[in-house]
């Protein structure tokens, strides 16, 4: 006997197009908190642009418009074909996206239980993991978490740095879209990740093979935002997006 226990629809499946943001936190152009969706959401005398949600569009489109190499014109505008893109796509990956969400919590055990009486949370991770299968330059900077200013010669010569003593890891933003679930047959919808702190802190590798391509995995470590406004999204945000019915 059938039973109604769940909903197919509301099961994912398939791979997320990823975006990096184009510039660092060490570049003056770098927006600290561009957010998926908001349009032009800094000042007038930044180069690049985040677009707006659009209704019946999916967000990756928007994102894919924009022209990355259009210089800045001036006044901030709606019309983003006058404007740089703040994210760029990275391109095919391998494996998906990997999102870990990690808590860690304390304990306190008492005399009178035989199991801890209370948890409290004292530590919390949040990570992102995926395969760029596009070697570009743009994309090992990103995997060896190095500054925009690296990358020299018009794109064409990446530095390999060694960096300084004390010196952070290069912060930059991440955007995905993805699958979310449906609540009809005949409605489109996406949902979109959007990661305001996001830095390469583990090691990475690729091979140079003779019968195999080269993927070059990377792990993101998400950071918290202490602005007062982000309290609740302080890693950033996930957001279900109908397009069409």
């Amino acid at each position: 006997m059938a039973q109604n226990i769940g909903n197919a629809r509301n099961i994912l499946v398939g791979a997320s197009p990823l975006f990096l943001s184009v510039t660092d936190i060490t570049s003056p152009d770098y927006v600290v908190s561009a957010p998926a969706g908001t349009l032009n959401a800094f000042a007038a005398n930044k180069n690049k642009t985040v677009p707006a949600f659009k209704t019946g569009e999916s967000y990756t489109d928007s994102l894919n418009k924009v022209d990355v190499t259009t210089a800045a014109t001036g006044a901030v505008s709606p019309a983003l074909d006058t404007k740089g893109a703040f994210y760029r796509n990275v391109g095919y990956t391998n494996n998906g996206l990997q999102v870990t969400y990690n808590p860690s919590y304390g304990s306190v055990t008492v005399d009178q239980l035989l199991d801890t009486a209370k948890l409290f949370k004292e530590s919390m991770e949040v990570m992102i993991a995926t395969e760029m299968a596009e070697g570009t330059l743009e994309n090992v900077l990103a995997v060896f978490g190095q500054k925009s200013d690296t990358l020299t010669d018009s794109g064409k010569k990446l530095g390999i740095a060694g960096g300084a003593l004390g010196e952070a890891p290069t912060e930059r933003q991440l955007i995905a879209v993805g699958q979310a679930p449906t609540s009809t047959t005949d409605t489109a919808t996406e949902r979109v990740y959007y990661a305001r702190r996001v830095l390469s802190v583990q090691q990475s590798q690729f091979s140079l093979a003779r019968n195999a391509a080269s993927t070059f995995p990377v792990t993101f470590r998400l950071l918290p935002s202490g602005d007062s406004s982000h309290v609740g999204q302080e890693y950033g945000f996930i957001v279900d997006r109908v397009l069409s019915v």
